[in-house]
């Protein structure tokens, strides 16, 4: 079975644990999980680590930084979670390293991935966030799932920007997510949605 929960804002890094205790619950196995954290979008924020190892602590945790993503090894892993942050600059790490094609590989094997803003956004077919200039940018996010995410689209300015770009690319489907919701897919398929 095939499980990507992407949360637009919410989870450890907002003090929001009914949505870790959510993704948790989706691995049928006893005891201690393995859960690995993903902090590439953040630039490796410390704090941002710190936090993650604190929220999970109840099970084996870890964390790849950006210098051992070429050589990292997820295979052993429950659960993957993605940081948020920068998500063009994630991406582009990702493939430089060959870490895109290990979270392809862990997909496909039934390890659980979740992620938060850049970690919900980076799984669909096109990604549309800020960039260089205070632009907007399209480029191509993993293309684990048909589509595209929008994150913290409460957020006003982002929401007419993604709107406006919908509306020009026709993109199917289109999810748009305010904070501290989310969508739990199955298979390439909406399980649930998180509220």
């Amino acid at each position: 079975m095939r499980q990507i929960i992407a949360l637009s804002g919410g989870g450890f890094s907002t003090g929001r644990h009914q949505d870790d205790d959510y993704i948790v619950k989706q691995i049928s196995k006893t005891g201690p999980l393995n859960v690995c954290f993903i902090p590439t979008a953040s630039g490796d924020a410390a704090g941002y680590i710190e936090n993650f190892h604190h929220a999970f602590k109840s099970h084996q945790t870890s964390h790849i930084l950006f210098h051992h993503l070429a050589e990292a090894d997820l295979l052993d892993q429950d659960l993957i979670y993605i940081g948020g942050g920068h998500t063009q600059l994630m991406l582009s790490k990702w493939r430089e390293t060959g870490f895109d094609l290990r979270l392809k590989e862990a997909y496909e094997r039934g390890i659980v991935l979740a992620g938060i803003s850049a970690g919900a956004m980076c799984w669909f077919e096109e990604c549309f966030s800020e960039g260089a200039n205070e632009t907007w940018e399209q480029y191509a996010g993993l293309g684990f799932l048909k589509g595209t995410l929008c994150p913290h689209y409460q957020e006003k300015e982002r929401q007419i920007a993604f709107d406006q770009w919908l509306e020009e690319e026709k993109i199917e489907p289109a999810f748009k997510l305010s904070d501290h919701e989310g969508v739990h897919v199955v298979n390439e398929q909406v399980q649930h949605w998180l509220l």
